[in-house]
């Protein structure tokens, strides 16, 4: 692998206000010199003052984050010059953010890997050689074979983020015989996922726009840039809403509203409390509670103890905030958001909290009506492939995963429960091989250190991947996949206000040797079938194109794969929004009972408390809670490597407080030594009075030990290596905000 070039026209040393400069539209190939990455391809870049109109635009769709974004793609000559928006797609609505546009340096990224690479010393030591991919795949059907025939196909296991083309990936893993997957939701939202479940049967979205109370505990939309959220929440204030904004640390979301310095881990006494004034004022929509919820009487019976007095005590939130707060939610509702959030991965009772989010939301009425939450008009209806080939008969999974979290998603796993169980010999059998498609376990999973003993006990470990991050520097073997801006992807149609069907397309013919994720397991499992004999062969389950694919899913849709390619998106014709046929009782809510449940039938079924409990807690004498986060233009470790989004912030910070760093002699920009029971990093300080005494946060995704990747390696402080293993009672998400740490001068 060839180091990072650091001459001008590299991109290496591009400077916050060139790149920001490029972002406001000046030609990036001029900026950056793609001559450098594709010499062949003569070309002089645009200028300011010139149009685009000698090059091409295609329509795609961003894989930059999860949001999936519409983005205009320009190209000329075979080089992708930069990346707009879409002012069509109705979510981003022409809106593209820092790491959208720096998706061109995805593409160009010089270490970006390039072909396969077989290791030739010991793992984590960083000495590969070039491989073929014939070579590739005959080194990868060996290993597989050699573990299916000495320990059966249960002994693998299938790690993935959530991607359009995550499905082929799956699909391998299911055809092999292996029940054992973790997938990216039990690091990120599963908890959210099942409390809302519960409560109201779905996820619902927020009509921020015309809000006029916005409730967030630690959602920061505004530095998230998760569109359309940040755009309607800006609409929002500016027509008069309310922002209030519950979070140990100030953020930008919060400079724009009230914020309220909760201590950590006492979210759910907030909402305990505002329920009790809600219900004791009775200041809650009689109306919508009596026909569309069921259980009221014992939410009452249950909320009397916790007062707004009490609550003062755990959250250090003054108790008559608390009232003003309930009271200026129910004077604005049902115009009223209590915002979901996204990542929820933050402490052991998250599903009992976000539980207690949605029965808030219930008692204010603020669903189905303007400004509320609602449940968008769906999605636009896709054809399905018909796989030719059913999956061969699994057997359970060897950390008992669907007896412990009967209510958790068990397709997406558990990283925490697997883990453990793999160190502790609890297993049924030994997991012994580890595919990983464009995941990061190193770098997103708590504990570090107990993740790394994991992949020692490997016998065979295959990541397929774009970057060499820490996870691909510690496989046996590396393939190099196809970046988003080189590929056809399944369609999506994500739902909202208004149906549209999206694409995401080749913008320019693949780099390198370079292949998509169907064609890597289409050529692994056609090797496989020659040293292990399935019950139907493996290549037979691939047998089709993605264009096959693409077509199949459009099967009665109302345009063609040729058209939606040009056009580069499908829209549905736009209609009003009809509020009221929850409220009315028209459509009923997805829960045993049809409505919102404050006490929930599916937790009774299932063992839960049926109603929230609240848990005290004591901190750690001269400890700090460690908070974990994310910037704008970085993705959870994906993209810290990418140099236009490093040269914007290329080392995260421990933000503290004043007064701790004055106690411990440390001065704002002083290395500072965190250390935890898990593991140690050597971090920069950030003394800021805008997080609490009692706090220390930093942004995740820093401190990669992979020497391939150059602008990131050694750079700041790995949080995963400072967290303890903690998760969630009842979804198993990840509980990233449940370790102590102490903080030293370096």
């Amino acid at each position: 692998m060839k180091n990072r070039t650091t001459d001008k026209t590299s991109g290496a040393k591009l400077g916050r206000r060139n790149f920001l400069g490029v972002c406001a539209g000046v030609g990036a190939g001029a900026a950056l010199g793609m001559r450098s990455f594709r010499a062949e391809a003569a070309w002089a870049g645009p200028t300011s003052k010139e149009t685009w109109s000698r090059g091409e635009v295609i329509g795609s769709t961003c894989s930059m984050c999860v949001n999936r974004c519409g983005i205009l793609c320009r190209v000329k000559d075979g080089v992708l010059h930069k990346i707009d928006g879409d002012p069509r797609n109705p979510k981003s609505r022409g809106g593209t953010c820092a790491k959208g546009q720096a998706g061109v340096m995805a593409l160009y990224d010089p270490d970006r890997i390039k072909y396969p690479m077989i290791r030739v010393g010991k793992r984590g030591e960083g000495k590969w050689r070039r491989a073929s991919w014939d070579e590739a795949y005959a080194y990868v059907a060996e290993n597989m074979d050699k573990i299916l025939k000495k320990h059966g196909p249960e002994s693998f296991l299938f790690s993935s983020s959530t991607d359009l083309t995550e499905v082929f990936f799956v699909r391998f893993g299911t055809y092999l015989g292996t029940p054992n997957f973790a997938r990216h939701a039990t690091l990120c939202l599963a908890s959210r996922q099942v409390g809302y479940f519960a409560t109201m049967g779905g996820v619902p979205d927020s009509d921020l726009a015309h809000a006029k109370y916005v409730l967030m505990f630690g959602a920061n939309r505004l530095e998230a840039f998760e569109l359309p959220y940040n755009i309607d929440l800006i609409d929002g204030i500016k027509n008069g809403a309310k922002l209030v904004y519950v979070d140990p640390r100030m953020t930008a979301t919060a400079a724009k509203g009230e914020w309220i310095p909760i201590r950590p881990r006492t979210d759910m006494a907030l909402t305990l409390a505002l329920m009790h004034v809600l219900i004791k004022e009775e200041l809650y929509d009689k109306e919508f509670v009596a026909n569309r919820t069921v259980g009221f009487n014992a939410l009452k019976a249950h909320v009397a103890k916790y007062t707004p007095e009490w609550a003062e005590k755990e959250t250090e939130i003054p108790a008559k905030k608390i009232v003003t707060m309930a009271r200026e939610m129910a004077a604005a509702a049902p115009a009223v958001v209590v915002f979901p959030g996204r990542r929820t991965s933050w402490y052991t009772n998250d599903t009992q909290f976000r539980r207690s989010m949605g029965m808030l939301t219930a008692l204010l009425g603020a669903f189905d009506a303007p400004g509320a939450s609602f449940f968008n008009a769906g999605k636009q209806k896709l054809g399905g492939f018909d796989w030719e080939i059913e999956p061969f008969d699994i057997e359970k999974r060897f950390d008992d995963f669907e007896e412990r979290f009967p209510l958790a998603n068990h397709e997406d796993g558990g990283y925490v429960s697997l883990r453990d169980a793999i160190l502790n010999g609890t297993a049924e059998y030994p997991v012994k091989g580890w595919m990983v498609y464009h995941q990061n376990p190193l770098a997103s999973v708590l504990d570090e250190a107990k993740t790394m003993k994991m992949m020692e006990q490997m016998d065979f470990i295959c990541a397929i991947d774009i970057q060499p991050s820490q996870t691909a520097w510690m496989a046996d073997i590396i393939l190099p996949e196809t970046t988003y801006l080189e590929r056809l992807d399944p369609l999506f149609s994500p739902g909202g206000t208004r149906k549209y069907i999206a694409i995401r397309q080749p913008a320019v013919p693949p780099m390198h040797e370079s292949k998509t994720i169907l064609d890597i397991i289409k050529g692994v499992a056609a090797e496989l079938d020659k040293h292990h004999e399935f019950e139907t062969p493996l290549s037979d389950a691939f047998d089709f194109t993605i264009e096959e694919y693409v077509d199949a899913q459009l099967k009665g849709a109302p345009i063609d794969r040729k058209t939606l390619m040009k056009e580069g998106i499908w829209l549905e014709p736009e209609k009003p929004v009809v509020f009221g046929e929850y409220r009315s009782g028209k459509k009923k809510f997805k829960t045993p009972s049809g409505k919102m449940e404050l006490v929930s039938e599916r937790f009774r079924r299932n063992g839960y408390p049926t109603l929230p409990e609240y848990e005290s807690f004591k901190e750690v004498p001269g400890k700090l809670r460690l908070l974990t986060g994310h910037m704008a233009q970085f993705t959870h470790a994906a993209n810290q490597n990418n140099p236009w989004l490093n040269s914007l912030y290329p080392e995260n910070e421990a933000w503290i407080n004043p007064e701790v760093a004055r106690e411990r002699g440390i001065k704002n920009g002083d290395y500072v030594r965190v250390k935890s029971e898990a593991g140690e990093v050597r971090i920069k300080a950030l003394v800021t009075p805008k997080i609490r005494k009692d706090s220390v946060w930093m942004v995740h995704g820093f401190g990669s030990n992979s020497t391939g990747q150059t602008a990131v390696k050694g750079k700041g402080g790995a949080d995963q290596r400072l967290m303890s293993s903690a998760a969630d009672t009842i979804s198993n998400n990840q509980a990233m905000h449940e370790t102590f740490v102490d903080i030293v001068k370096a």
